[in-house]
């Protein structure tokens, strides 16, 4: 997939550094504990990396001038008309338009190609970007609930309020 400024494509071992960046990056974010956690060390990255490859839903964004990884997408199976879209986009690189860029791609490619009917997505309250390019790109909100992905260094749950879309074509 393309769009005017980026490439969608499926991830390679070649991604590697890029790709370490990026989840290092993510982990370092401030919305990272709105979230599922993953591995920082080589080994682990590495691993994720190539479950990332091998699956048919994650892909690569990649910016057409610099070949360069900037983040990932993700159109996980919920059933046979149901995808659930993720996406995650390095923080030197927000704020330029390139997640709402990839999403409305991503969504075309749901409909057209997968056939899909819905696609579902959540994000934090907190993460206030996230949620306006949801409702930008067409998702509806229909539940708010709590959640708690991480603990402080007490041990105590970080509470926060979870926000899920839903889009239908």
């Amino acid at each position: 997939m393309e769009t005017n400024r980026l490439i969608v494509r499926r991830f390679t071992d070649d991604d590697f550094q890029d790709f370490s960046n990026l989840i290092c990056d993510k982990m370092k974010s401030k919305y990272s504990v709105y979230d599922e956690q993953f591995p920082t060390d080589n080994e682990s990255i590495r691993g994720l990396l190539s479950f990332f490859k091998d699956s048919e839903e994650f892909w690569a964004i990649e910016l057409k001038s610099t070949k360069k990884i900037v983040g990932f997408v993700s159109l996980n199976y919920i059933d046979e008309h149901t995808r659930n879209l993720g996406y995650c986009i390095h923080t030197e690189y927000q704020g330029k338009g390139y997640a709402n860029e990839v999403v409305l791609e991503i969504m075309q490619y749901a409909r057209k190609v997968l056939n899909v009917h819905k696609l579902i997505s959540g994000t934090a309250m907190e993460n206030e970007p996230s949620v306006k390019l949801l409702l930008k790109t067409g998702f509806s909100i229909v539940d708010k609930r709590k959640g708690s992905f991480v603990d402080d260094e007490q041990g105590n749950p970080i509470i926060f309020t979870g926000c899920f879309f839903e889009y239908i074509f």
